[in-house]
Protein backbone atom coordinates (compact mmCIF):
# COMPACT_ATOMS: atom_id res chain seq x y z
CA UNK A 1 0.00 0.00 0.00
CA UNK A 2 1.79 3.76 -1.13
CA UNK A 3 2.23 6.32 1.96
CA UNK A 4 0.34 9.72 0.35
CA UNK A 5 2.64 12.29 1.83
CA UNK A 6 1.46 14.94 4.41
CA UNK A 7 0.06 18.48 3.75
CA UNK A 8 1.84 19.42 7.03
CA UNK A 9 5.29 18.26 6.08
CA UNK A 10 5.36 20.19 3.10
CA UNK A 11 4.55 23.88 4.79
CA UNK A 12 7.34 23.73 7.01
CA UNK A 13 10.25 24.42 4.51
CA UNK A 14 8.19 27.14 2.66
CA UNK A 15 7.43 28.89 6.00
CA UNK A 16 11.20 28.53 6.86
CA UNK A 17 12.64 29.80 3.32
CA UNK A 18 10.28 32.78 3.56
CA UNK A 19 11.02 33.97 7.11
CA UNK A 20 15.15 33.19 5.71
CA UNK A 21 14.35 35.76 2.90
CA UNK A 22 12.60 38.33 4.46
CA UNK A 23 15.21 38.19 7.39
CA UNK A 24 18.00 38.62 4.72
CA UNK A 25 16.30 41.51 3.21
CA UNK A 26 16.39 43.47 6.75
CA UNK A 27 19.98 42.75 7.55
CA UNK A 28 20.66 44.59 4.28
CA UNK A 29 18.95 47.69 5.06
CA UNK A 30 19.69 47.71 8.53
CA UNK A 31 23.74 47.40 7.29
CA UNK A 32 23.00 50.04 4.28
CA UNK A 33 21.45 52.46 7.01
CA UNK A 34 24.33 52.23 9.31
CA UNK A 35 26.83 52.16 7.02
CA UNK A 36 25.68 56.05 5.28
CA UNK A 37 26.99 59.39 6.22
CA UNK A 38 24.30 61.33 7.27
CA UNK A 39 26.64 64.33 6.68
CA UNK A 40 26.66 64.10 3.16
CA UNK A 41 23.11 63.33 2.48
CA UNK A 42 22.57 66.99 5.31
CA UNK A 43 20.83 69.62 3.19
CA UNK A 44 23.24 72.16 2.73
CA UNK A 45 26.44 70.50 3.12
CA UNK A 46 28.46 70.51 -0.36
CA UNK A 47 30.30 67.40 -0.83
CA UNK A 48 33.89 68.18 -0.47
CA UNK A 49 35.54 67.56 -4.05
CA UNK A 50 39.20 67.72 -4.99
CA UNK A 51 40.56 68.96 -8.12
CA UNK A 52 43.98 69.19 -9.57
CA UNK A 53 44.71 71.28 -12.30
CA UNK A 54 48.20 71.56 -13.62
CA UNK A 55 50.11 74.71 -15.63
CA UNK A 56 47.91 76.87 -13.46
CA UNK A 57 48.88 79.56 -10.69
CA UNK A 58 46.45 81.29 -8.69
CA UNK A 59 48.62 82.85 -6.01
CA UNK A 60 49.75 86.31 -5.00
CA UNK A 61 51.88 88.37 -7.71
CA UNK A 62 54.74 89.92 -6.47
CA UNK A 63 53.92 94.07 -5.47
CA UNK A 64 56.18 96.25 -7.94
CA UNK A 65 58.67 98.30 -6.63
CA UNK A 66 58.32 101.99 -5.91
CA UNK A 67 60.09 104.45 -7.69
CA UNK A 68 62.10 105.97 -4.56
CA UNK A 69 63.39 105.19 -1.53
CA UNK A 70 65.41 107.26 1.28
CA UNK A 71 66.40 106.62 4.72
CA UNK A 72 68.91 108.14 7.18
CA UNK A 73 71.38 106.97 9.72
CA UNK A 74 74.54 107.55 12.21
CA UNK A 75 77.68 106.59 12.06
CA UNK A 76 77.91 106.57 16.32
CA UNK A 77 75.12 106.66 17.92
CA UNK A 78 77.00 107.46 20.91
CA UNK A 79 79.36 109.76 20.17
CA UNK A 80 81.58 110.94 23.04
CA UNK A 81 80.52 114.64 23.99
CA UNK A 82 83.02 117.51 23.71
CA UNK A 83 82.88 121.34 23.57
CA UNK A 84 83.74 120.89 19.84
CA UNK A 85 82.43 117.47 19.54
CA UNK A 86 80.53 117.05 15.73
CA UNK A 87 78.22 113.84 14.63
CA UNK A 88 77.69 113.00 11.33
CA UNK A 89 74.30 112.10 10.04
CA UNK A 90 74.44 110.59 6.54
CA UNK A 91 70.85 110.34 4.29
CA UNK A 92 69.87 108.29 1.19
CA UNK A 93 67.82 108.93 -1.83
CA UNK A 94 67.76 106.04 -4.78
CA UNK A 95 65.25 105.75 -7.47
CA UNK A 96 64.22 102.88 -8.83
CA UNK A 97 66.00 101.86 -12.80
CA UNK A 98 65.15 98.51 -14.36
CA UNK A 99 64.63 97.49 -11.07
CA UNK A 100 67.64 98.10 -9.57
CA UNK A 101 68.50 100.94 -6.90
CA UNK A 102 70.06 104.39 -8.75
CA UNK A 103 71.35 107.29 -6.45
CA UNK A 104 69.46 110.25 -7.08
CA UNK A 105 72.05 112.92 -8.06
CA UNK A 106 71.96 116.76 -7.22
CA UNK A 107 68.51 116.21 -4.63
CA UNK A 108 67.98 118.66 -1.75
CA UNK A 109 68.71 117.67 1.84
CA UNK A 110 66.73 119.10 4.49
CA UNK A 111 67.63 117.43 7.92
CA UNK A 112 65.63 118.79 10.93
CA UNK A 113 67.17 118.09 14.16
CA UNK A 114 64.86 117.44 17.19
CA UNK A 115 67.31 118.29 20.43
CA UNK A 116 66.00 117.11 23.83
CA UNK A 117 65.84 120.54 25.33
CA UNK A 118 62.58 121.26 22.83
CA UNK A 119 64.19 123.56 20.07
CA UNK A 120 64.86 122.37 16.75
CA UNK A 121 67.74 122.80 14.34
CA UNK A 122 67.49 122.75 10.00
CA UNK A 123 70.67 121.40 7.97
CA UNK A 124 70.80 121.98 4.55
CA UNK A 125 72.91 119.35 2.25
CA UNK A 126 72.73 117.87 -1.75
CA UNK A 127 73.58 114.42 -2.72
CA UNK A 128 76.19 113.38 -4.32
CA UNK A 129 76.40 111.20 -7.49
CA UNK A 130 75.76 107.94 -5.09
CA UNK A 131 72.73 109.70 -4.17
CA UNK A 132 74.12 110.98 -0.30
CA UNK A 133 74.11 113.49 2.03
CA UNK A 134 75.94 114.44 4.66
CA UNK A 135 74.82 116.45 7.55
CA UNK A 136 77.70 117.61 10.26
CA UNK A 137 75.81 118.68 13.23
CA UNK A 138 77.62 120.29 16.30
CA UNK A 139 76.77 118.73 19.44
CA UNK A 140 75.02 120.40 22.04
CA UNK A 141 74.77 119.83 26.28
CA UNK A 142 71.55 118.99 25.99
CA UNK A 143 72.25 115.59 23.79
CA UNK A 144 74.33 113.74 26.71
CA UNK A 145 72.30 111.08 27.77
CA UNK A 146 69.09 112.09 25.94
CA UNK A 147 67.85 111.25 22.85
CA UNK A 148 68.11 113.16 19.59
CA UNK A 149 66.53 112.41 16.54
CA UNK A 150 67.30 114.01 13.16
CA UNK A 151 64.07 113.73 10.45
CA UNK A 152 65.37 114.37 6.93
CA UNK A 153 63.57 115.02 3.49
CA UNK A 154 64.43 115.05 -0.13
CA UNK A 155 63.33 116.99 -2.91
CA UNK A 156 64.14 116.19 -6.87
CA UNK A 157 62.06 118.01 -9.23
CA UNK A 158 58.35 116.81 -8.33
CA UNK A 159 59.90 114.01 -6.04
CA UNK A 160 59.78 114.45 -2.37
CA UNK A 161 60.93 111.34 0.27
CA UNK A 162 60.52 111.28 3.98
CA UNK A 163 62.72 108.89 5.62
CA UNK A 164 60.26 106.58 7.71
CA UNK A 165 62.18 106.39 10.31
CA UNK A 166 64.09 108.68 11.70
CA UNK A 167 68.04 109.05 12.24
CA UNK A 168 69.17 108.89 16.37
CA UNK A 169 72.30 109.26 18.14
CA UNK A 170 73.01 110.06 22.33
CA UNK A 171 75.92 112.00 23.67
CA UNK A 172 77.81 110.73 25.83
CA UNK A 173 80.40 111.30 28.49
CA UNK A 174 83.98 109.65 27.97
CA UNK A 175 86.33 108.86 30.91
CA UNK A 176 89.70 110.29 30.41
CA UNK A 177 92.48 108.42 29.13
CA UNK A 178 95.55 107.91 31.26
CA UNK A 179 98.44 109.09 29.37
CA UNK A 180 101.77 107.44 30.01
CA UNK A 181 104.51 110.59 30.57
CA UNK A 182 108.26 108.74 29.86
CA UNK A 183 110.87 109.80 32.88
CA UNK A 184 113.85 111.26 31.49
CA UNK A 185 116.97 109.19 32.23
CA UNK A 186 119.77 110.67 34.48
CA UNK A 187 122.89 111.55 32.10
CA UNK A 188 126.03 110.12 33.95
CA UNK A 189 128.87 112.68 32.65
CA UNK A 190 132.39 110.12 31.88
CA UNK A 191 135.94 111.16 32.23
CA UNK A 192 138.54 110.65 29.34
CA UNK A 193 140.69 108.16 30.59
CA UNK A 194 143.87 108.91 28.08
CA UNK A 195 146.13 105.39 27.48
CA UNK A 196 149.38 105.85 26.23
CA UNK A 197 150.51 104.08 23.93
CA UNK A 198 153.88 102.84 22.30
CA UNK A 199 157.87 102.98 24.46
CA UNK A 200 159.78 105.18 26.26
CA UNK A 201 162.75 106.12 24.15
CA UNK A 202 165.38 107.57 26.84
CA UNK A 203 167.27 110.33 25.69
CA UNK A 204 171.53 110.36 25.68
CA UNK A 205 174.15 107.95 26.56
CA UNK A 206 175.93 107.34 28.89
CA UNK A 207 176.13 106.77 32.85
CA UNK A 208 174.12 109.62 34.61
CA UNK A 209 176.59 111.60 37.46
CA UNK A 210 175.19 112.72 40.57
CA UNK A 211 177.36 115.49 42.24
CA UNK A 212 176.11 115.99 46.00
CA UNK A 213 175.52 119.11 47.66
CA UNK A 214 176.18 119.93 51.43
CA UNK A 215 174.51 122.44 53.10
CA UNK A 216 175.94 123.35 56.35
CA UNK A 217 173.50 124.75 59.35
CA UNK A 218 175.31 126.89 61.69
CA UNK A 219 175.52 126.38 65.74
CA UNK A 220 173.85 128.53 68.12
CA UNK A 221 176.94 130.58 69.69
CA UNK A 222 179.50 130.84 66.90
Amino acid sequence: MRLQPSKHISAVPLYVKCSGIVLLILSMVFIVSCGSDTSQNAPGTPVATITIRFGQFSGSPTPDLNGFYCGGWATNTTPPYSMNGIEYIYGKFTQTVQGNPVGVNNAAAVATILWPDGSTQVENATTGSDGIAVFAIPLRPSAINHLVQIQITFTSGSETCTIPSAAYFTAIVASPTATNTAMPSPTTTSTPTVTPTGSLTPVGTGIPTITPTVTRTPKPGH
